[in-house]
């Protein structure tokens, strides 16, 4: 029994030992130091691969964030510019409206005058002299309120025009994203 105890520790010792290199001919001894510096050299170069993937991701980010956000700000000037043009126009057309409304107000009352006076004349059953008279009456008096109502007019001014809203701004072509750098490539082990 001690024998087999014996025999189990020792294999378990000759497990855990790491294992004895074979001894090889010189040319395959060039090979593994070559294949080891070629694997130092795939180790760099996958390093500096993979910093190239993420600083190209940074990078291609931080210029689309700088490409909308000068986009942003270009759009909200031009809508800031478009903006206060329409609230000057929409200004010069209320102050317009203001002192037009005056003159509408009475042209209208002019032709209802007119109106009322022709609606009474005509009232009844007049002679065909009455009736002349009346549309006399009625195109005399409509003809000077709309005289006056253009004269008033014109002497306002010319209406304010509305103003055209300016193209757009054409929105710039976004940056490219950078290409990916070739991935390297393992070296390939020697055969034994």
């Amino acid at each position: 029994m001690t024998s087999g105890l014996l025999i189990g520790s020792t294999a378990s010792v000759f497990a855990d030992a790491t294992p004895i290199p074979r001894v090889s001919a010189p040319g395959q001894q060039a090979k593994l130091a070559a294949y080891q510096a070629a694997l130092a050299q795939y180790k760099i170069a996958l390093t500096q691969y993979q910093v190239a993937l993420v600083t190209n991701d940074i990078n291609y980010r931080a210029a689309m964030t700088t490409y909308w956000s000068n986009w942003n700000a270009t759009i909200k000037n031009y809508q800031a510019g478009w903006q206060a043009t329409l609230a000057t126009f929409q200004t010069a057309m209320s102050a317009y409206q203001a002192k037009l409304a005056p003159i509408q107000a009475a042209h209208k009352s002019a032709i209802d005058a007119a109106d009322a006076a022709f609606l009474v004349a005509t009232a009844g059953t007049p002679t065909n002299a009455a009736l002349v008279a009346a549309l006399t009456a009625y195109w005399n008096a409509t003809k000077v309120a709309n005289t006056t109502y253009k004269n008033a007019v014109t002497a306002l001014g010319a209406a304010p025009v509305r103003p055209i809203q300016p193209a757009a701004p054409v929105k710039p072509a976004a940056p490219v994203k950078p290409a990916n750098p070739i991935k390297p490539e393992a070296p390939k082990k020697p055969n034994n």
